[in-house]
Order: structure tokens, then C-alpha cells, then sequence
């Protein structure tokens, strides 16, 4: 009998997190699904999974006390036979702050979510015994990146040290076997605008409209797939990071 596979994937109750769990799924790993709030949404995905055939865990964590984020590790592997080959963090906060009125606690809460439960994450995957063969790890980060909007001063800042720590890790977990990039999305889902102004900022990119969250399920796919690939951002955004400066209004 074939090795269970299995893969974890953080914020999969909604948006991009739901997708790419769903397409790890159809790849036929066993599914880690975490969740903090989305409860619904990861439990419907979770029963389509196994009504499917597929095999899944229900996964709650909050990933704003980042000392418990590395215990999803265990607590998949134990659950569906684990060791954790695949990992994918994708859950992140998008609280609004500015240099001018951010405080400890909205700092912090940013920082944990976006950077510190990812690295625990990272750090708890690579202590897995036995380590999983040509493990993977995946984190999201965000085109705007390339031109940071002030008003999102601590999210940004989250995002910079998890760029900063795929970097890292990747160099320090390479001898390890295991694999880590990142992905950064453009405009792929609507967030805090109407589905008409979303489609009117999609079609200001080079591409036009079109970027989907199918587009970042290939993406994790290929980066899964591709052995001698590492420390790589790879960018999906249809081209909004070539608009340079200025370009953070679109999104």
C-alpha cells in the first residue's frame, strides 16, 4: 500500500486557503484544514472532501498565539498518518493600521498571524521524525509588496519578514530535503469592494481580467511538483507588479 500522503494548509474555511486545500485534495493528499473563525467553510469543504473519498482533519487553531501554531504539525500528521509533506501557509490578517495610529496590540496581532505562526510552523515541519520525502512549504505573500500602501503598515511589515524567513529557511532546510517558497498573489478575489469595482481594478492590470484562485492552485501545484526549486517567490498578479509604483490603489 502507497504511503498516505499529506498536507496542511492554514486558513482553509474561505478564499484562496479553501481553493488551494481543495486542489491538494485533488491531488490526493489527505488534508489538514485549519481554521480559526471559518468554521462553515471549512467544514463544507471538509465533508465534500470525503464525500468524494478523500480523507480530511478539522483543524482549529488561533494563529494570533503563535507559540501553539507549530502543534497543527503534529496534530495533522497524527490524524491522517502522517508525516506533513506539504505545507501551506496561507491564513493571514488584513487589519488596516498607519505608522501614525497602529498600536502594540494591532502590531502584534499582525505580526503573529502574518510571520510568527508561519515560522513556527516552518520550524515545527522541519522537526517532524521521520521527515517527510521532498517535503514542501509553501507561504503566501502579496504582489502590492513591490508597492506597499502606508495604510497597511503592520500586515505589510508581516509580509516583509515572511519574505525575509522563506529566504532563510529555505537555505537552512535544503540539506533537510525539504523545499520553501512563496507565492504572491495580485488581485484574485474581491475583499472590501463590490464585485464591479473589483472587475474594474482586474482590468487595469496588463492581463486584463481573468486571475483566479485556480490560477494560485497551479501555482502550489507546480511549486509542489518542481525538486529543484527553492527560496523562489513566484508572482501571480496578470502582470500588476510591472505597473510599478503607484500601483497599490488597484488592489
Amino acid at each position: 500500500m502507497a504511503a498516505v500522503k499529506v498536507a496542511l494548509v492554514t486558513g482553509a474555511g474561505k478564499r484562496l486557503g479553501k481553493a488551494i486545500a481543495r486542489g491538494l485534495a485533488d491531488k490526493g493528499y489527505a488534508m489538514g484544514l485549519h481554521f480559526n473563525s471559518s468554521v462553515g467553510g471549512a467544514q463544507e469543504l471538509h465533508d465534500e472532501i470525503v464525500e468524494r473519498g478523500g480523507k480530511a482533519k478539522l483543524l482549529q487553531k488561533d494563529l494570533s498565539k503563535p507559540e501553539a501554531a507549530g502543534e497543527l504539525i503534529g496534530e495533522a500528521a497524527a490524524a491522517l498518518g502522517g508525516p506533513v509533506s506539504v505545507l501551506v501557509n496561507s491564513a493571514s490578517a488584513f487589519n488596516t493600521d498607519s505608522l501614525s495610529d497602529l498600536t502594540l496590540d494591532t502590531w502584534q496581532f499582525l505580526m503573529n498571524v502574518n510571520a510568527a505562526a508561519p515560522v513556527f510552523l516552518m520550524q515545527a515541519f522541519a522537526n517532524q521524525d521521520p521527515l517527510p520525502e521532498g517535503g514542501a512549504i509553501i507561504n503566501m505573500l502579496d504582489t502590492q509588496m513591490l508597492s506597499a500602501a502606508p495604510e497597511r503598515f503592520s500586515y505589510f511589515c508581516g509580509k516583509f519578514a515572511l519574505d525575509g524567513a522563506t529566504r532563510l529557511a529555505a537555505f537552512d532546510l535544503g540539506p533537510k530535503g525539504i523545499r520553501v517558497n512563496a507565492i504572491a498573489p495580485g488581485l484574485i478575489l474581491p475583499s472590501d469592494q463590490t464585485q464591479e469595482n473589483f472587475d474594474c481594478r482586474q482590468k487595469l492590470t496588463p492581463m486584463g481580467p481573468g486571475l483566479g484562485p485556480d490560477d494560485i492552485v497551479a501555482a502550489v501545484t507546480y511549486l509542489v511538483e518542481a525538486k529543484q526549486v527553492t527560496g523562489h517567490t513566484l508572482v501571480v498578479d496578470a502582470g500588476q507588479r510591472l505597473m510599478g509604483f503607484g500601483n497599490s490603489p488597484i488592489g
